[in-house]
C-alpha cells in the first residue's frame, strides 16, 4: 500500500558540536582574509614620523612641616562660701592659641 522510506539518522551530539566550532571558526578566520591581503600603503619620506624629544625628568621633593604645639591647661576653678549664701566664683579658661598658617600652596599637575 504506502512504501515508507527508511528515515536518516541523526548525527551525535558531539559530532554535531564539533561541526559547529569548526564552522564559526573558519567563518572567524575567514572575515579576517580581507584585511591581511589589502595591500599596504607606500610611505614617503614626508610621511615617516619623527621622533619625539627626550622627556626630562623633573623631582619634586615635597617637604611638610609639622608643628607641634603644648596643650592648653585649664585654669583652675576657685570656690568660696561666705556666710549666708554660697557663691561660686569661676575662672574663664585662657583663650586657645591661633591655629597654625597653613602650609604654602603648591602647583601641581594631578599626575604620578
Amino acid at each position: 500500500m504506502t512504501d515508507h522510506r527508511a528515515r536518516k539518522t541523526r548525527w551525535p551530539k558531539g559530532r554535531l558540536r564539533a561541526l559547529a566550532w569548526a564552522t564559526g571558526g573558519a567563518a572567524f578566520v575567514l572575515a579576517a582574509a580581507p584585511l591581511v591581503a589589502a595591500p599596504k600603503p607606500t610611505v614617503d619620506a614626508a610621511q615617516t614620523p619623527r621622533k619625539a624629544p627626550a622627556r626630562q625628568v623633573i623631582e619634586r621633593h615635597i617637604i611638610r612641616r609639622v608643628v607641634i604645639v603644648d596643650p592648653v591647661v585649664p585654669a583652675p576653678v576657685t570656690s568660696s562660701t561666705s556666710g549666708s549664701g554660697s557663691t561660686i566664683q569661676a575662672q574663664a579658661p585662657a583663650p586657645a592659641p591661633p591655629p597654625p598658617p597653613p602650609p604654602p600652596a603648591t602647583t601641581t599637575t594631578g599626575g604620578s
